[in-house]
This record gives structure tokens, sequence and C-alpha cells, in this order.
């Protein structure tokens, strides 16, 4: 099949169990370490099937899960959630104490004089690197943004998960799509979020 024909194919959409499974397949057989959780537009529900999945591996499996929020002011989400254990109780950009039973690195918390460092996946691939030895897989809850060198497609992870709702989701590949295609990117999976 050539990169044409397979650039204007759909995707097809998966359960969140099924990439639970495929994920701890991964882990334990091929030793996946690491995986992205990317879209192609913002409010899609990258943050929320970030967090499912860390759950789901962290209860289903008793895998050790670091949740990576790479959103330079915070995800939406995870500001509800973390307001109240956020204040005063980071430790290196880890935040303690929260009621999750999987780990949450935030950007957001560390010295931001150097945020054009972690635009450029730089960072990011240093944190992936640092945390692999402490966690059993660390999941990078991408930040999408309208520039064509979109960072989550230079975060190197091991694998990629996909997140599409209506706005991207079409008859026809999206710009993600052919973007990890033509990079040979991996994708364990794509949840279409209504």
């Amino acid at each position: 099949m050539t990169n044409k024909s397979r650039a204007t194919s759909v995707w097809e959409v998966d359960p969140i169990s099924s990439i639970i499974q495929r994920i701890h397949f991964k882990h334990t057989m091929k030793g996946l370490r690491s995986i992205s959780v990317l879209s192609e537009k913002r409010l899609e529900g990258k943050t929320t099937i970030a967090m499912l999945l860390a759950r789901g591996l962290t209860e289903v499996y008793n895998f050790k899960i670091l949740l990576i929020d790479l959103n330079p002011n915070g995800d939406a989400l995870l500001n509800q959630y973390l307001n109240e254990y956020e204040k005063n109780k980071t430790q290196d950009g880890i935040v303690t104490g929260h009621p999750f039973n999987f780990s949450i690195f935030r950007i957001k918390n560390i010295d931001m004089n150097w945020l054009k460092t972690a635009y450029d996946g730089l960072y990011a691939n240093q944190l992936i690197n640092s945390f692999s030895d402490q966690y059993d897989i660390v999941i990078v809850d991408t930040m999408t943004s309208n520039s064509p060198n979109d960072t989550g497609l230079r975060v190197s992870t091991q694998s990629n998960i996909i997140v599409s709702s209506e706005k991207s989701f079409g008859k026809t590949a999206n710009k993600l799509q052919i973007e990890l295609e033509q990079n040979r990117k991996e994708v364990l999976g794509v949840v279409f979020n209504k």
C-alpha cells in the first residue's frame, strides 16, 4: 500500500478497554514504556482519555503510572481536580496528596523561564527518559497547538493514542494521521469522543 492510499484511509475507532489491553500486552511482551495522547483539535478529550488510561492500567494491572500534563497553563480538567492539592504540595512538578491512584507531573508547576524548550519537545523527551525507570508506563497528555510543528508530534514516546471528535473525524484522514504515518509513529488506538 502506498503512502498516498494509506493517508486517505480512515482510522478504526477502539474502545478504551481494548486500548488498555493492548497497552498491557505491549508493555509485558515488547517493553512499551511511554505513550502520547494526541488530537488534532483542542477540547477533544485528550486529558479525559489520558486519565482513563492511567486509572485503568493502575487498577486493572497494578501498573505504576505517571501522567505528564504538558499544558503550560495546566489542563482545565486537571486544574479543577488538583486545585486544592497544588497549593504548596508539589515536588519538582509532581503533585502530591491527590486522590488518584497514579502519579501526576505538571509542567505548569516548574520554572517557566525555559518554557520554549518544552515547546520543541526536547524537555518532554528528557522528562520521559528520566521517569521511565521509576514508572511502568509514562502517559503524556500533549498540548494541542495550531502550529505546523505541533509539540505533540515531537514528543518521542514509543506509541500514540489518538483522540478525535466530530470536529476532526471525517471520511478522509486528518492532518495528525498523515503526520504520524509519514513519521512512522505507531498508533496504538483511536478514541472517538462524541
